[in-house]
Formats: C-alpha cells, sequence, structure tokens
C-alpha cells in the first residue's frame, strides 16, 4: 500500500518474524481459499529470543493449518517460545483439529497475532481460549499489512462473493478497440507482462461471449499455472464455437449461462453454471457468488466494454488496474464503458488509494472505485 509503514514493536526479532510469517502466507495464494493465507514462526529461546525454531503456512484448503506446521517443525522448542501469526488461530473443529488446543498443548508461552479472523466462529474467541489456557496474548502487529494480503478471504467473508479484480487497456483517448474490433496489441510488452502475472496470481479470468467470438483468447496464465485456475465465460444465450481456444483441455473452463439447461454448444469435459438472468444477460451477484462456491477468491475480469460497464453499474469492481497507452483512436474507436449513468462531475466514480506505475512507454494506474449510496 503506498505511502503505508508497517507498525513495529519493541522487539525487532518479533517484527522481522512476522513480515517472514506474511511472506510466508502467500505460499498459499490460489490454493487456501475459502480458508485464509496465514503463515506462522515460532521465536525460540536461544539467542535472546530471535532465533526462528519452526516456520508454515497454510497450503490448501483442508490441509495443516500454518500454526501445526511451525509447531511440528518447532517440536520440544515450541515450549516458552513465542508464536507470531498473521491471523487469529482458529478455536473449532472444521477439517483440521483447532490450532488454540495444539498451541496450548505445545508450551507456547507468548502468541503475536497481526488480527482477528472475522469469521463468526472466531472474531476473538481464539484469542479469549489462548489467554485461559495461560498463554500471553498480543494483536495489531503490522495488521494492515496483513489484511491487505487477506483482502480476498476478507472481502468472502463479508459478502460471499469472489472478489472482483477488473483489468482494462485503453488508448488515451479512452478507446479499447479499433471501429473493426481489433485490439490487438494497444499496450507494450512490459504491460502485458504486468497483465500476465495478474493472470497468475488469480484463481480465475473472466470474459464475456463477446470478447471470445471476436479475439479468441486462450486466457491461460505463465506457466506455470495452478492447478486449480480456470477460465470462466459470462456467455449469456449466444452459442460460441466449440473450436475456442478456451475450449481446449489446457486449463479448467466454466461456463456461466441462464437457465438450468446445460448450453447444446458447451463441449463435453466443460463444466457450466447455471444462473439466473439479470439486466446484462446473468445476475453478475449470483456469478461472483457462484464462482467462490467453485473455490475460486480472486476473479481477474478481462471482459470487453459492455461486461465492465455492468460490474462497474452494479458496484461489484473490488479493484481496478487501467493500462493507457500512448495511441489514439478516435470517435470511430470503441469505448471502455458505456453509460453509468452519470449527468455530472460531481457524480464522477474517483479511484481511492490510487497507484501510478510507468511500465515501458505504458501508465498503469490501480485503485479502487469509489461507489456512493444511491
Amino acid at each position: 500500500m503506498k505511502g503505508y509503514t508497517p507498525p513495529v514493536s519493541s522487539e525487532p526479532a518479533v517484527d522481522s518474524a512476522m513480515r517472514e510469517a506474511l511472506a510466508l502466507s502467500l505460499n498459499g495464494r490460489g490454493g487456501a481459499f475459502p480458508n485464509p493465507m496465514v503463515g506462522a514462526v515460532v521465536l525460540g529461546n536461544g539467542d535472546g529470543g530471535s532465533l526462528v525454531v519452526g516456520r508454515g503456512w497454510h497450503g490448501c484448503c483442508g490441509g495443516p493449518h500454518a500454526e501445526a506446521v511451525a509447531l511440528d517443525e518447532a517440536g520440544e522448542l515450541a515450549r516458552g517460545a513465542t508464536l507470531v501469526v498473521t491471523l487469529e488461530p482458529c478455536g473449532h473443529t472444521g477439517r483440521t483439529d483447532p490450532c488454540v488446543e495444539r498451541i496450548i498443548s505445545s508450551g507456547i508461552s507468548r502468541v503475536v497475532a497481526a488480527m482477528a479472523d472475522p469469521d463468526p466462529r472466531m472474531d476473538g474467541r481464539g484469542f479469549e481460549a489462548l489467554r485461559a489456557g495461560g498463554v500471553e496474548v498480543e494483536v495489531g502487529l503490522m495488521a494492515e499489512e496483513a489484511a491487505r494480503l487477506n483482502r480476498v478471504y476478507l472481502h468472502y467473508k463479508r459478502t460471499g462473493r469472489s472478489f472482483l479484480h477488473l483489468k482494462l487497456a485503453a488508448t488515451l483517448d479512452g478507446r479499447i478497440a479499433a471501429r473493426d474490433g481489433s485490439s490487438r496489441w494497444i499496450t507494450s510488452g512490459p504491460a502485458r507482462a504486468r497483465a500476465g502475472s495478474m493472470r497468475a496470481e488469480a484463481g480465475a479470468v473472466l470474459v464475456g461471449a463477446g470478447t471470445v467470438l471476436t479475439d479468441d483468447p486462450s486466457l491461460l496464465p505463465p506457466e506455470p499455472q495452478s492447478p486449480a485456475y480456470c477460465r470462466l465465460v459470462a456467455a449469456g444465450r449466444r452459442p460460441l464455437p466449440a473450436g475456442a481456444k478456451v475450449f481446449d483441455r489446457r486449463a479448467r473452463t466454466v461456463v456461466a449461462h441462464p437457465g438450468e439447461s446445460r448450453p447444446y454448444w458447451v463441449p463435453e469435459g466443460v463444466d457450466t453454471l447455471p444462473l439466473p438472468e439479470g439486466p446484462p444477460g446473468l445476475d453478475l451477484h449470483a456469478l461472483l457468488e457462484g464462482c467462490a462456491s467453485l473455490g475460486v477468491g480472486e476473479v481477474l475480469c478481462e471482459g470487453g466494454a459492455a461486461l465492465a460497464t455492468s460490474l462497474v453499474s452494479e458496484g461489484l469492481v473490488d479493484r481496478l488496474s487501467f493500462f493507457t497507452a500512448p495511441a489514439l483512436l478516435g470517435g470511430e474507436g470503441l469505448p471502455v464503458f458505456g453509460p453509468l449513468g452519470i449527468g455530472s462531475i460531481s457524480e464522477a466514480l474517483e479511484i481511492e488509494d490510487a497507484r501510478i506505475e510507468i511500465l515501458g512507454c505504458d501508465v498503469l494506474v490501480e485503485g479502487g472505485i469509489v461507489h456512493r449510496p444511491g
């Protein structure tokens, strides 16, 4: 986050351990959802309490939790040690045993956590249980950084939907394609490389039927890709050709469509997601809820103007990445957005926490869209 400096404790070893735990948590990207990404570090008593004796992270849903992995590595050295963890340890039984019980039984004397878990089953109860078990608890170290890294999980707990990241690329005059529909390539190599890394970080890439028909993209991220990665097509009622690149077997593809019946044109081996209809063709709220049910935490939308306009209009864009290239297409080109119902400059949708980066000859602006009530 631009301009943000994580708060530090009076113990450099604990600060260093929290930074390491935050970095370890990223190993769960793409696999931990719908669970949070969590990293943990055990600081033993040797060398003034700065000796790391255990490390762990939560790699996949159903797998061992970060605290358990770190404690396993620490073994008997955990007794009297400090556990530094990026999120409140769980106190309920799910696919794994409660971490709170394991921490208490291990002999850990202190837990330093970045933030509480908003899961209604937790929300501070894990900390209470630790204190009741005789463990000293400190909460809040680098909390803002931890929340940023776990924004997908926090968003899901708040809304029940996947996190929607909208990526757009346009000319200086706001055009995403020429009059004939051609759009490759608006941006330069460095910008396209950054877009590829966005695909790699997302659980799914989303486009509309128009993009498939016009561009026939493969929608594959750079290698190696996560086994859970999928390509999502918001198809509406327009048939798509069986030979489209999104239907190859190089990654999972899911076709979202209106109604319960599987469209006749969807090839065998391609999954479908039946949804209710909405004003743009599909109920987009239901689409993102459906994505979450498929195990997709973050969706990167690379769709055209119609899909982007609908997502913005319905307040479903959680992050915007807008690439601008030094080129002009004029009024004949296709605009980035259709009507958004904005009649005055005072009604303009602002970008909060905006970050600007130069990539080759292109400019990338990233941030969140501020949607005013009403």
